[in-house]
C-alpha cells in the first residue's frame, strides 16, 4: 500500500468517521438532487480574500471526501450553485442550507469548501 492509499484510507476511516470528528451533511446539487455525505464541518473559520482582494467571512467551512462514492467528486461542485444543509449549531433541531461560495482546497483525498 503506498502512502497515497494509506492518506485516503484515513480520510473515511479517521477523520470523515462521524464517531470522532465528522457529521452527516446534506449536499444539494445545482441541478437537482441530493446526497447525504460525512463532512468535517468548521463553523468558526478564518476569514479567506475573494479575487478582488477583498476579505470575505464563510459562515462554515467544510471538507468532504473528493470521491464519487463516499463524497463529492472536485468537477461535480457548483460554486455558486450548490448549496449545502447542516446546523448553524450544535444543540440546533433544523438544519440551515447555505450557498457553497469557494473552493478553497483540493486534492485527491478531499476538498475544502466555504459556505455562506
Amino acid at each position: 500500500m503506498t502512502f497515497r492509499d494509506n492518506v485516503k484510507t484515513d480520510m473515511t476511516n479517521i477523520f470523515l468517521n462521524v464517531d470522532e470528528y465528522a457529521e452527516t451533511i446534506t449536499y444539494f446539487l445545482a441541478g437537482g438532487g441530493s446526497r447525504s455525505i460525512k463532512a468535517i464541518v468548521d463553523r468558526n473559520p478564518p476569514a479567506i480574500y475573494d479575487a478582488a482582494g477583498s476579505v470575505v467571512l464563510p459562515k462554515f467551512t467544510v471538507l468532504i471526501r473528493n470521491d464519487c462514492k463516499l463524497g463529492l467528486l472536485s468537477s461535480e461542485i457548483n460554486t455558486g450553485g450548490d448549496e449545502i444543509a447542516l446546523l448553524s449549531e450544535f444543540g440546533d433541531s433544523q438544519p440551515e442550507r447555505k450557498t457553497v461560495m469557494v473552493k478553497m482546497n483540493e486534492d485527491m483525498g478531499a476538498v475544502e469548501l466555504a459556505c455562506m
